[in-house]
């Protein structure tokens, strides 16, 4: 029997997983039953038709009342996808309704928030999951293989890309006192800075490859008043290092600048002796591999193996139906990361802002949730 699943927050995002859901439908694995947006026009048919042309929109409830979505009943599980800036108590009123659910990335812009979504998912029972859909991508699982049986030491993520990237989003934010141009991630009230909206999925490819994080350290470029249009605030620059439970440490730096419009991304993993390049269309690891210590120093071709090659593909499908079939099934193995597991993540990198508003003091993750925990359930 299909899963009937609902999406609520039809942005870029949601509609990405709608066309997920919509493939997975045809295959019979799933049944879109609800839409649900806070703004009228994000449901209009035309526009969904456009975006999902191969939905089939006949049999969805469509409804900007999140109330309705719960009071209908039509839904095993929702798929939650809306600005984390915005998020109120949808997430814990679901899983008291006994749905399962998807939760977007980051799940919230407040640790103690988060933190009673977990705990209602906890109480209620029902399966969770994190969109962190890079875990699915294969060239990502090529490094997870690469690693099993391998000790990470380093992880070095770089991006930097114009402020002006940024996609248009779907939300009418300027009717909640932000961007007028939609471009919420650009403003650090609705992203939470760049390392959160952003960062956040190298970060979480490194505990899928290192495991938890302990510590986190980090330093940013506050962005000039005058160099803010449109409530674009988010700083300039980023430092972050994140300590791993295995020893590891992890160095995420990022910049957003304005009138540059050229990209550099540079993602690399170390192991105690070998190297991995990520790329957008191959997997490289670097170890020599004959007799130690060789005569003569290798060429690079010697060193070289492809671990992964083709084209790149960012994982909302697989990740999709790896939920799917956790919930038809009740088998929570399909899922790489739950809600409980996606936690690590979100505090690691909300505790990036706090480190730096603390000028750069280690934050010990532990402690720090466990003070927040402390505090916000007496």
């Amino acid at each position: 029997m299909a899963v009937r699943i609902g999406v609520v927050g039809l942005g870029q995002r949601g509609l990405q997983h709608l066309k997920a859901l919509a493939r997975l439908q045809d295959e019979g694995r799933a049944q879109v039953t609800a839409l649900c947006d806070a703004v009228p026009a994000n449901l209009d048919a035309a526009k969904l038709k456009r975006f999902v042309p191969a939905l089939d929109q006949d049999a969805v409830f469509r409804t900007s009342d999140f109330d309705a979505v719960l009071e209908a009943g039509g839904c095993d599980a929702l798929f939650i996808a809306i600005p984390p800036s915005l998020h109120r108590d949808e997430v814990v009123r679901a899983a008291q309704a006994g749905l399962h659910l998807m939760v977007e990335k980051p799940m919230s812009l407040d640790l103690a928030q988060a933190l009673a979504m977990q705990d209602a998912i906890k109480a209620a029972g029902v399966l969770s999951c994190c969109g962190f859909q890079q875990r699915f991508d294969p060239r990502h699982e090529a490094v997870h293989r690469y690693v099993q049986n391998r000790r990470v030491v380093l992880a070095t993520y770089a991006f930097h890309a114009a402020l002006e990237r940024h996609d248009a989003k779907h939300a009418d934010t300027a009717s909640h006192g932000g961007p007028h141009n939609r471009v919420w991630t650009a403003s650090r009230a609705w992203s939470g800075t760049t390392v959160v909206e952003g960062g956040i999925h190298p970060l979480d490819l490194w505990r899928y490859w290192c495991g938890d994080v302990d510590w986190v350290q980090a330093a940013y470029v506050p962005r000039a008043e005058e160099d803010i249009v449109d409530q674009a605030d988010n700083p300039y620059a980023y430092s972050v290092q994140f300590g791993f439970a295995n020893g590891a440490v992890g160095n995420l730096v990022l910049s957003r600048l304005r009138r540059v419009y050229n990209l550099l991304a540079d993602h690399r993993i170390f192991c105690t002796e070998s190297q991995i390049e990520v790329q957008p269309d191959t997997v490289t690891a670097y170890r020599y591999e004959g007799p130690y210590p060789p005569s003569t120093e290798p060429d690079r071709e010697v060193v070289a193996r492809t671990l992964w090659s083709g084209d790149a593909v960012e994982g909302t499908y697989g990740f999709g139906k790896a939920f799917v079939r956790s919930v038809a099934t009740g088998d929570p193995s399909f899922i790489r990361s739950s809600f409980r597991d996606g936690m690590n993540s979100l505090a690691a990198v909300l505790a990036a802002n706090e480190s730096h508003a603390r000028n750069g003091a280690r934050i010990h993750l532990a402690e720090w949730i466990g003070t927040v925990g402390r505090t916000t359930r007496g």
